[in-house]
């Protein structure tokens, strides 16, 4: 074949790609615009904005997950200390902020004396209100002293070890564990394999990360400055280069054509609520010989799952609820109180009103309304109490 043909074909398919391209754009915008999602700034756009106005650094939330199973010397259990942060973007596109503590946490400030204690992921964080209207804010608000240790993304072995690693630096009555059966039995399928991680729990060994916070800041500034520098990829997000919905949607496709216990494997083997119970069994134990209390709260599902619209989501309900009866057993044959949340949620709530309760992001259940944070830290401190 001459060399000319070959240039003219190259040519040919490169056009066809660019059509293609182009065309994948058109309606790209059109379901961006459809979703109110056309053109919406990025949480790096505030983050420089906000440093180029207060002359500070302005850092992004950090979560323990991101380190995990990729061999680094250390596992840093908090974000950045004493900055301003940017947890999320809310339903209006409007950064959520927060001033970290000397620790690292989602906490209006250090409090060495308190009364609570709460373990758990983002829905401890505070993700996506405001301080005054997450769990933390309105458990405080409601006249107990509280301080929080959650991160999003946590699961139960970052949670017992942010316990050994944290509880030393407060004086406190009670440890308040939100436990999400959601993601909860997921992430501990991931987590159980990092080495780190199981030192705390088979050997009680943490990593003195306070002492080290020079060490585990570095680690984390330099995972978030390599975001940070990747300019051309938040250019293509903020306008839609990278055809977001668009690959959402294909990614939904390949989802269905994963099976059903390829996708939910860690809830259809045993051994992931086995080590779950054991961690929350070795962590009453530790609680008890420190004469504290430890209190579990069920989390509530995800609407989405609560209301299951298919076969497919009516088992996956089915298992958590399975896996959920069982915790619960656990936790009566061995005196450790808790409160089962998703209960109430699901007895008083239905598709018409759960709004009420969690709040809808971007055509997707998010995380509870200020509404579902006070309901859950009125039932938190009157059982308590």
């Amino acid at each position: 074949m001459q060399f000319s043909k070959i240039i003219k074909i190259i040519k040919i398919i490169l056009a066809n790609f660019l059509i293609l391209y182009i065309l994948l754009y058109a309606l790209e915008i059109y379901l961006q615009f459809n979703s109110g999602s056309l053109y919406k700034k990025t949480k790096f756009y505030y983050q420089n904005k906000m440093e180029a106005e207060n002359k500070e650094d302005t850092v992004l939330s950090f979560a323990p997950y991101k380190f995990l199973n990729k061999n680094k010397n250390i596992i840093p259990l908090s974000g950045i200390s004493k900055k301003k942060t940017i947890m999320c973007l809310d339903e209006n596109d409007k950064p959520i902020t927060y001033e970290s503590d000397k620790l690292g946490f989602n906490n209006t400030k250090y409090v060495k004396n308190i009364n609570i204690l709460v373990l758990g992921d983002s829905y401890v964080h505070g993700q996506c209100v405001k301080n005054k209207s997450n769990l933390i804010g309105q458990m405080n608000e409601l006249g107990k002293k509280t301080i929080g240790l959650g991160i999003y993304g946590n699961g139960p072995l970052i949670e017992y070890a942010t316990l050994l690693e944290y509880d030393r630096y407060f004086n406190y009555d009670t440890l308040v564990w939100v436990f999400t059966p959601d993601n909860d039995f997921y992430d501990l399928s991931i987590e159980r394999n990092d080495e780190i991680l199981l030192n705390y729990f088979i050997n009680n060994k943490t990593q003195n990360l306070f002492e080290k916070n020079n060490i585990r800041e570095k680690e984390i500034y330099n995972y978030l400055n390599k975001r940070k520098k990747r300019k051309l990829r938040e250019l293509a997000r903020l306008y839609h280069l990278d055809l977001a919905i668009i690959r959402g949607y294909i990614k939904n496709i390949d989802n269905k054509v994963i099976s059903f216990d390829d996708k939910f494997y860690y809830l259809l083997s045993s051994d992931n609520l086995d080590e779950t119970i054991n961690i929350f069994n070795k962590a009453n134990k530790y609680l008890e010989k420190r004469e504290k209390k430890l209190f579990v709260v069920i989390n509530s599902i995800n609407p989405d799952i609560m209301f299951p619209t298919n076969k497919e989501t009516q088992n996956l309900k089915n298992l958590l609820k399975n896996d959920i009866n069982i915790l619960k057993n656990f936790f009566n044959e061995k005196n450790i109180r808790f409160y089962d949340f998703n209960k109430k949620i699901e007895n008083e709530y239905n598709e018409k009103n759960i709004d009420e309760i969690f709040n809808e992001i971007r055509l997707k259940w998010d995380h509870y309304t200020p509404k579902g944070y006070n309901v859950l830290a009125q039932e938190i401190l009157k059982l308590i109490n």
